[in-house]
């Protein structure tokens, strides 16, 4: 019996060790949406998967899918934003995964979320102020919400330019950096009427 094997780019959201050396991760695929995929012996030192599916990772992953449900036959990395991030960038990306965990739904493709998620940790990872950090986490997460359903109050005329993109150039985040306090309170609304 033959398998199809589904390529796809991913974000590595969570990692579960289990039984000997094995794992299972929650991805966020731009292809299969959210997933949940086991991939054997990767915690041995001769794994070759193992640099590709560290948390908070944005890799090229291959995958089957059996009676089992999904399991990673292939990884490679693009950028691991954990682990050449710091401490406060770090803090701001796993604050984000978690929330993205509860958020997204299973298997729900979507691949324009896939880009707002992707290149705005990419923009988190490169902010060179704490200022830009905070701009690019707000921006991130107000993004994910309305592509969510989560539409902001129709109020908030100002952030419409700001939230049907994928786009975090510094023009972009320059002209979003006054309307931050505006962004948080959209973001608290939102996260209230879903009991997060």
């Amino acid at each position: 019996m033959s398998y199809c094997i589904y390529d796809t780019p991913a974000l590595v959201m969570k990692r579960w060790p289990q039984r000997e050396a094995n794992s299972s991760f929650l991805l966020y695929t731009r292809e299969l949406g959210r997933i949940l995929a086991r991939a054997q012996s990767i915690r041995k030192v001769t794994s070759k998967l193992a640099p590709a599916l560290q948390v908070g990772s944005l890799s090229s992953v291959s995958l089957v899918r059996g009676r089992g449900g999904w399991r990673l036959v292939g990884a490679a990395a693009k950028r691991a934003l954990l682990l050449s991030s710091s401490a406060s960038k770090q803090i701001v990306i796993e604050r984000f995964l978690r929330l993205l965990a509860r958020l997204v739904p299973e298997q729900a493709t979507d691949r324009d979320l896939y880009y707002i998620i992707s290149h705005g940790l990419q923009a988190v990872a490169d902010s060179e102020s704490a200022d830009d950090l905070r701009s690019s986490e707000y921006l991130l997460v107000l993004r994910t919400l309305v592509q969510l359903g989560y539409a902001p109050d129709p109020e908030a005329r100002e952030l419409e330019p700001f939230i049907q993109s994928a786009d975090y150039s510094a023009r972009v985040m320059a002209a979003f950096a006054p309307l931050t306090t505006q962004a948080v309170g959209q973001i608290n609304q939102s996260l209230e009427t879903i009991q997060l």
